[in-house]
């Protein structure tokens, strides 16, 4: 029992480390195929001081993109946990970096990954490009 609470604290700090790079990957590569390369570098330098983004960064930096895209990432997260995934995922990351108990569990790691994929999915939708 004991190894499988270290593995799923271990999975969450790389699921936190997954969605941040995921954010600044998806928003980049949209930035280098629609903007002049040195909008795309100020993008990237940007998004690379974003840390432990919860499920409202997320919609800040859409809008900040395309104001069009708030409602359907904002109703997209909120459908089945998606929101509430991507916030535990960070709120046990800063639990478990602090040496803190997060009581996280495989299996409910597993579960917000699923949904925080979906929502880097549907986020690269939104953007017009395909998986990273």
């Amino acid at each position: 029992m004991e190894m499988q609470a270290h593995w799923a604290r271990y999975t969450c700090v790389l699921a936190s480390g997954f969605l941040e790079n995921a954010l600044l990957e998806v928003y980049s590569q949209y930035a280098r195929t629609r903007s002049h390369e040195m909008v795309a570098n100020f993008v990237e330098a940007t998004l690379t001081k974003v840390q432990n983004p919860k499920a409202n960064k997320f919609v800040e930096t859409a809008i900040a993109f395309n104001k069009s895209w708030e409602d359907g990432l904002v109703a997209f997260l909120a459908e089945d946990g998606r929101k509430e995934a991507v916030d535990a995922i960070m709120a046990n990351r800063h639990l478990i970096a602090h040496g803190n108990n997060s009581g996280i569990s495989l299996v409910r790691v597993s579960e917000y990954l699923t949904k925080s994929v979906q929502v880097i999915e549907f986020i690269e939708e939104q953007c017009g490009i395909g998986p990273v």
